[in-house]
């Protein structure tokens, strides 16, 4: 019978189409369903990434919110020259500002690092400078400034022994640094070390025989010796001699002076008589 015959293949041709999308269906389902769990979970993935932290007088170690391009050399020199021209008008807040932002842009630029640690410490926040210019003194060993600001910020601390070492260190870097030297031995004498007073003495003197620094450190060095009243007398006469009036008026107003006996060859020295 051609009629039946036409449609049992009508009837079956259509239980194979349907089949066949019922399979299909099967098939791309899961797919589909694999495929929206993986693109949720990238999505949630990218939603939990850890922002990176930003450079703060909190952590003046931390790594910025959004990676920055480093500055053209031109351009890092022009904005540490208007930093640093903020920190020496004593806007230590905006200069601190400042160079955190190229601390930023340009992590290895010493003096970037160099100049928050300075800011930092201006402010009093001591801990947060020790650490900026931790990072400092790694970038440049030769910087003799790195190294006498980290000893400033750990005698604020009053870490003396940690301080010393850094001071020496700037020392080593710049010789004929005065006041690096008579920090130096005076925080020895704070700290009542008299060996290390007189080996400090003896390379600062070595470093640098010929200028003022000799006579202000043998002035200080007076204090600790055991020498003749003639001998520390001669040599409060040659400070006196050599020194600004304001300047030897200073030395000699720092409290390692106060003791009895330097009050009295002080006398002697500014009256011009002998003991």
């Amino acid at each position: 019978m051609p009629g039946s015959h036409k449609v049992f293949r009508t009837i079956f041709g259509s239980k194979r189409k349907k089949g066949a999308e019922r399979l299909i269906v099967l098939l791309v389902l899961p797919l589909l369903s694999i495929l929206t769990i993986a693109i949720v979970f990238l999505l949630l993935h990218e939603g939990k990434k850890v922002p990176h932290e930003t450079v703060s007088a909190e952590n003046p170690t931390q790594r910025p919110t959004e990676p920055q391009p480093s500055l053209e050399p031109a351009a890092l020199l022009q904005k540490l020259a208007e930093a640093e021209a903020l920190e020496e008008h004593g806007d230590f807040a905006a200069a601190e500002t400042a160079f955190a932002e190229l601390t930023i842009s340009n992590q290895e630029s010493d003096r970037a690092w160099g100049g928050l640690g300075r800011s930092l410490l201006a402010t009093k926040q001591y801990q947060q400078a020790v650490l900026a210019l931790d990072h400092a003194c790694r970038l440049n060993v030769v910087e003799a400034r790195h190294f006498a600001a980290r000893g400033d910020a750990r005698r604020a601390m009053n870490d003396l022994k940690h301080a010393i070492r850094d001071f020496r260190d700037a020392l080593s870097l710049d010789p004929s640094n005065v006041q690096t030297s008579n920090t130096i031995l005076f925080l020895v004498l704070e700290i009542g070390d008299a060996s290390l007073f007189d080996r400090t003495l003896v390379k600062i003197r070595q470093a640098d025989p010929e200028t003022e620094t000799k006579w202000i450190l043998a002035l200080a060095a007076s204090q600790m010796r055991t020498g003749t009243n003639e001998e520390a007398l001669a040599l409060l006469k040659k400070a006196r001699e050599i020194l600004p009036p304001a300047q030897y008026q200073k030395l000699l107003a720092d409290r390692i002076f106060s003791g009895e006996r330097s009050q009295n060859l002080i006398q002697t020295a500014n009256q011009g008589v002998s003991p």
